[in-house]
């Protein structure tokens, strides 16, 4: 199932999100900082520019002056979507061995060619039959802060795992290049570094450093050769970060019409504006390589370094929150599950946090804004194939396959996953759908058992199931229907994580109208009844067969879910109590508090609801008039009891009475202060279908 027994095992890991929160905000909490915003917005561009036809116009420069003769040449021309020469991959296994052959091969070398391997689609593990990633973990250390850069590029281009026994790890390479920006006035060296830290900005000491590069690039960086410009807009498009953000024009130009200014007509670029002459060999590759990482960078965020093609899945992901959905993409590319999350963080504006365990690896604490209170934890499940994969490893070390659906959900003490979803039929042609789901108990043992309170969406019906973990539906077509558990709760965390698919539903399943009971359901009725069933307006009252209980009273609080039912409304989560006597967590209790706040129904004191107590027909008649804006204050309508109905009732009972939705109960009574039955709000609901009030 998922790694939960060793989760809750960790009780020093706070990994927990405030029951409060409802949903995450879109924006920023207020002191973030400007690498941070940037990453999150491009409202402040002064203007985007379409570089199309200014990459072609280099493509056509280099193809017209030697072509691809360079390692920077051949993946800048596989990261603007130009085909590399065919015979360029032996001229690498060419370049490779002659580097190889030399008494210490040079690592920013060995990483150069594993980047460009990585990006016209070869294997930096074998490049003429050399290792090129095993060579580079062969090294104790590197000699400057660019060997650090170009290694860790050349490592998460493929996302390459680190052979055991490496002396260094990656968080060695982040905290070298983190210690490189120290303010010196090196504009290439920040824009190399961004590049490779653009994986790692959620880690504080990275957003720090990269705001200190950002705000001296914003500050200094100057027109004076088009390299450093290049340089920075592909490390500030790696990043996260719009290079047309206004944060770096000058003089009204952001820095992609900054770096155009230094283009010639023949389609190269010069080094310096007072040049004549393009230069193919850096001016042009790195203003190519720029264009193409602005490109990416529009479309989908992807850093120039990173092959997506050959070595990311895709994968849906999507973050559940308490109330329902947070985030979601419909599809995301990563090698691991901590990716996506990044991904999905980046795409939705979220900061995350975590908890960094030297044992068991990063854990979240939060996404968004949600503050932690031990209650509820942040975690995460992949579905596979239709069902939960074993996830017995953190985040950032479980690899994902093409197709996995990746979850991260707030879970509770009780909180699982749908182990299964099952159909058969019940009595009276209805079908019971059953739902079981996995979760630890208190000793940590998982167990399976039934869902009990979860909500079953089937061919258009929703119920909740029971203690048995069974919801009965009755009227569904017969065939593969799609359904979808989801375990939504006031005051607490999900039981379940939200979770959809199909069950097949037989001929015959489905249909057919008869109770267990129907012998004691009024002729007058027997239509109604039949007919609000089948609409979910009115639910059976056994979980063991098709009973109506047509002559049990209607409750007051049974009446406000049917009211909502029958307006269409879904009752909110939220609210605050209103009533002594509803209290937050009783299963009536959104519905109430929904009722209340659109104005149909009232306590029978300040304090006081009253749910279990019958409502009678006057009061009935009063709820109806508010939500359908029934007007009896001009009938003339009398009833030889009338003197029996109270008067904030009359002009309702008069409305309602003229409306054909109640009638009287013999001759000329209207019995205002008789109780409802279930088999009388049936009818009243079928007369309200009838008067077109209401809809199926």
């Amino acid at each position: 199932m998922l790694g939960f027994k060793r989760f809750k095992s960790l009780t020093s890991l706070a990994l927990s999100v405030s029951l409060a929160v409802a949903g995450l905000s879109a924006v920023l909490p207020a002191g973030k900082s400007y690498a941070e915003s940037a990453s999150a917005t491009t409202v402040a561009a002064v203007a985007s520019v379409n570089v199309q036809s200014d990459i072609q116009a280099a493509i056509g420069y280099v193809n017209a002056n030697g072509g691809v003769s360079s390692d920077w040449l051949a993946l800048s021309f596989a990261r603007a979507g130009q085909a590399v020469p065919a015979d360029y991959s032996a001229k690498l296994a060419a370049g490779v061995e002659a580097e190889w052959a030399k008494a210490s091969p040079d690592p920013t070398a060995l990483a150069r060619f594993a980047l460009v391997a990585n990006a016209i689609g070869l294997d930096a593990r074998s490049i003429g039959g050399h290792d090129l990633i095993a060579k580079l973990a062969s090294y104790s250390s590197f000699a400057n802060v660019y060997a650090d850069i170009f290694v860790l590029l050349a490592l998460d281009s493929g996302n390459y795992e680190l052979p055991a026994g490496t002396a260094w790890t990656r968080g060695d390479l982040v905290a070298a290049i983190v210690s490189g920006i120290d303010g010196s006035t090196v504009p290439d060296l920040y824009g190399m570094a961004l590049s490779a830290l653009g994986k790692y900005k959620d880690r504080p000491e990275v957003a720090a450093a990269a705001d200190k590069a950002v705000a001296w690039l914003s500050t200094n960086l100057a027109n004076d050769n088009s390299e450093a410009i290049a340089q920075t807009i592909i490390g500030l498009a790696a990043y996260g970060i719009d290079p047309a953000d206004a944060k770096f024009a000058k003089n009204g130009s952001n820095l992609i019409q900054r770096l155009l200014a230094f283009k010639n007509t023949d389609g190269g670029f010069k080094h310096e504006l007072s040049d004549t002459a393009s230069d193919k060999a850096f001016a042009t590759e790195q203003a190519l390589r720029a264009l193409a990482a602005y490109g990416l960078f529009g479309a989908s965020h992807r850093s120039v370094y990173v092959n997506a093609a050959s070595q990311w899945v895709a994968t849906g992901a999507a973050v559940e929150g308490l109330n329902g959905p947070l985030a979601a993409l419909s599809a995301t590319q990563a090698v691991y599950a901590w990716d996506g999350l990044v991904e999905i963080a980046d795409r939705n504006k979220l900061k995350l946090g975590y908890t960094e365990d030297p044992q068991y690896g990063k854990f979240l604490s939060a996404i968004g804004d949600a503050a932690g209170d031990q209650s509820v934890y942040w975690l995460f499940a992949v579905k596979r194939g239709g069902a939960y994969a074993t996830v017995d490893t953190s985040l950032e070390k479980f690899r994902l396959q093409a197709g996995d659906e990746l979850y991260l959900y707030l879970s509770g003490a009780d909180s699982g996953l749908v182990k299964s979803v099952t159909a058969k039929a019940a009595a009276g042609g209805a079908i019971a759908v059953n739902v079981q789901y996995t979760y630890y108990d208190s000793s940590y043992k998982e167990v399976t058992g039934p869902a009990a309170g979860v909500q079953v969406a089937i061919g258009g019906q929703t119920a909740t199931t029971d203690a048995n973990g069974t919801a009965t539906f009755k009227g569904l077509s017969a065939g593969e229907l799609a359904y979808t558990v989801t375990g939504y709760r006031a005051g607490a965390a999900p039981l379940v994580l939200k979770y959809s698919g199909t069950v097949a539903v037989n001929a015959g399943q489905g249909s057919g109208d008869s109770f267990a009971d129907a012998a004691d359901i009024s002729s007058w009725a027997s239509g109604a009844v039949n007919e609000a069933y089948a609409a979910g307006w009115l639910q059976g009252v056994s979980t063991t067969e098709l009973k109506f209980a047509p002559k049990q009273q209607l409750t007051r609080v049974q009446f406000a879910a049917l009211m909502l039912r029958l307006l269409g409304e879904t009752p909110a989560s939220g609210a605050k109590q209103a009533f002594a006597d509803v209290a937050p967590g009783a299963w009536y209790f959104d519905a109430v508090m929904t009722a209340k706040s659109k104005g149909l129904i009232g306590g029978v004191t300040a304090t006081s609801f009253k749910p279990n107590d019958a409502i009678s027909r006057q009061d009935l008649a009063v709820v109806l008039t508010r939500a359908f804006k029934l007007d009896g204050s001009g009938s003339k309508t009398s009833f030889s009891d009338q003197g029996q109905i109270s008067g904030y009732a009359l002009a309702s009972v008069r409305a309602v009475y003229d409306k054909g939705l109640l009638k009287g109960t013999s001759g000329t009574a209207f019995d205002p202060k008789a109780k409802v039955t279930r088999e009388m709000a049936a009818v009243i609901a079928s007369n309200l279908l009838k008067q077109g009030l209401i809809t199926k």
